[in-house]
């Protein structure tokens, strides 16, 4: 008889086994945060895999001073099955991204992020991340230069965006990058380009770029780039132009790969985010003189030419008469907005007219801004609509100038009234042959006088006013329907923007149906349909403030700024890194698609600039 003795577990199986269970409970939630060393305003992903989750919460995310933490809307859904010995074996997994962007400088400590899965708590732990300032250094230099360096307040001249970019250099590869190489990583994206964005936008809607050229720049070698559009100065001092801002990916590091046929060629393998804000390179302006100042005088610096006109020009006392002045700029700069309209309050004009008390708005177009006003003459002995004045402050003599328009000559005329006596009869009248009843055997009485009786009211009857009213309304309502209607279709088929705009959401989410990944090309270029703009033409920072002004949640910005950034990544990635599309990467794209749709897009162009 053998006794069996059961041998005891060693205790490096027991620190094994709780090790495997620790592990595969740990497993469940897994947080990631990459890169941990980010730039300032460029955002770090932290992934949150869950896997084998039914019930999950969003992520409680903690306040941190210097850190902007927001969760990415949408979420990663992936499901795979296996069968092995007869067993199936299902994964779920979900990941849900937050975003951390740094705002300063510095190193930071996340406290722990908490997600509930399934009823079940899980954290993170503390989170340790540093950020850098993009700081261009002598790498990058943004000026704005003009050709005179001391300027008058209000006035414009030609000015130039000037963008300083020292060449790349690889001593590995001895390999210098040239102006065509460099301009590939600006970052239009999150440049801000101020006054000079309309050039900018005009240039890339051609396909073009500003072209560059190198330079010695404070001994340095540069490549230097220029962009030249109208500039109005502001207040006196020297111009403060901060809000102009250069992005650039500057090249850090080139690797060399081969191509289909094995010979080796070079491509950008890393880079570092550089921003630069421009400053005023020796302009000063000065403020405009008090001495000699005109009492008309609305803020118009430059030389200008005036005229007047007005219709009709024969009208009755009291009859509307439209009058419009124009105000032309001869120096050809067509920086009008600032120019206010002429002063219409003088004692000519009020003694002999009445017109709105509401200040004019005026409209331009190209070299020439245009205002309009309703007169009305108070008398029959009003001749003419004297010469209107109109002041400006000459920046090349610096002294003000004043020209008038012309006199219009008007012919007015009495209007006849007739007193409520002369139409009841009561009024006395000299008879006249005319006038003296004449006796009628029957019919009608000829030559009666008018009297209250004739002019009372009749009672008709409750059918003939429906009749009577809808034969004399009707026809003239059906005939302004059918030509509204007619104008309404001339103009669209005669409109560019509303046949682009028409038909926006089909061509994008059959673009982002047939090829998963061109999901953000989809939605790029239905944001640039809605605007009326060419498609390629709006930047991501554009297509976010237009969002915001066409009404869209924070939820819908966040899913389309996640869209194009994850596509301009693409763009920059190492070749074979870049994730691959999906039929869900698809789906997604036309949802946002879907949401876009019920934007405001009238307000949106209004505010882009764009005809509404």
């Amino acid at each position: 008889m053998h006794a069996t003795m059961s041998r005891p577990i060693p205790l490096i199986s027991w620190i094994a086994a709780l090790a495997v269970s620790m592990f595969a409970f740990a497993g469940d939630v897994a947080f990631d945060l990459s890169p941990l060393q980010g730039w300032v305003g460029s955002p770090a992903v932290l992934k949150i895999t869950v896997r084998d989750g039914t019930m999950i919460a969003d992520p409680v995310l903690p306040t941190v001073d210097g850190l902007d933490l927001a969760l990415q809307a949408g979420r990663q859904t992936m499901n795979s099955m296996q069968v092995i010995n007869g067993r199936v074996k299902r994964d779920n997994t979900t990941v849900l991204n937050v975003l951390v962007t740094p705002k300063s400088a510095g190193k930071f400590a996340i406290p722990p992020i908490t997600i509930e899965v399934d009823g079940v708590q899980h954290s993170s732990g503390v989170l340790s991340f540093s950020s850098l300032k993009a700081d261009a250094g002598d790498l990058l230099k943004v000026q704005v230069v003009t050709d005179q360096q001391s300027l008058w307040e209000g006035q414009t001249v030609n000015a130039t965006l000037r963008i300083q970019v020292k060449p790349y250099q690889s001593r590995e590869h001895r390999v210098t990058l040239r102006e065509g190489d460099m301009w590939q990583f600006i970052d239009l994206e999150k440049c801000e380009f101020g006054p000079f964005q309309r050039r900018m936008r005009e240039l890339l809607q051609a396909g073009q770029r500003p072209q560059g050229r190198e330079a010695l720049v404070d001994g340095q070698s540069m490549l230097v780039y220029e962009v030249t559009a109208p500039l109005t100065m502001g207040a006196p001092g020297i111009p403060d132009y901060s809000a102009v801002r250069i992005a650039w990916n500057y090249p850090s590091r080139l690797s060399a790969n081969q191509d289909f046929f094995g010979r080796s060629e070079l491509s950008v393998s890393a880079t570092r985010p550089l921003m630069a804000d421009a400053v005023a390179s020796g302009i000063e302006v000065k403020p405009l003189p008090k001495d000699g100042r005109p009492a008309d005088f609305s803020g118009a610096v430059g030389a200008f030419s005036v005229e007047a006109t007005a219709k009709p020009l024969a009208v009755g006392v009291g009859d509307p008469i439209t009058l419009t002045f124009r105000v032309t700029d001869t120096t050809g700069s067509g920086q009008l907005e600032s120019v206010g309209p002429p002063r219409l309050d003088t004692p000519l004009l009020t003694q002999n007219f009445r017109m709105p008390t509401a200040p004019l708005a005026g409209s331009v177009q190209g070299n020439t801004k245009t205002f309009t006003q309703t007169l009305r003459p108070t008398a029959e002995s009003v001749r003419e609509i004297p010469s209107i004045a109109f002041s400006w402050f000459d920046p090349e003599t610096g002294r003000y100038q004043t020209t008038e328009s012309k006199p219009i000559a008007l012919s007015v005329s009495a209007v006849e009234r007739l007193t409520t006596d002369a139409i009841l009869g009561s009024a006395k009248v000299p008879a006249s042959p005319a006038s003296v009843p004449q006796a009628t055997a029957g019919g009608l009485r000829a030559n009666a006088a008018v009297t209250p009786a004739l002019v009372q009211s009749k009672p008709v009857g409750t059918l003939a006013w429906p009749l009577v009213g809808g034969a004399i309304v009707v026809p003239p309502l059906a005939c302004a329907a059918v030509v509204l209607l007619r104008r309404r279709q001339d103009r669209r088929l005669g409109d560019r923007g509303w046949a682009q705009e028409r038909g926006a959401r089909q061509r994008a989410a059959a673009r982002a149906r047939t090829s998963p990944g061109s999901g953000a090309e989809a939605v790029q270029g239905y944001i640039a349909d809605r605007l009326h703009r060419p498609s390629g033409t709006v930047t991501r920072a554009e297509a976010s403030r237009c969002l915001r002004t066409a009404g869209a949640d924070a939820a819908l910005e966040q899913q389309v700024e996640e869209l194009l950034s994850r596509a301009e990544r693409a763009r920059f990635a190492a070749p074979g890194s870049a994730r691959p599309a999906t039929d869900e990467d698809a789906a997604r794209a036309i949802a946002c698609i879907a949401a876009l749709d019920r934007l405001d897009w009238r307000a949106a162009r209004r505010g882009n600039g764009e005809p509404s």
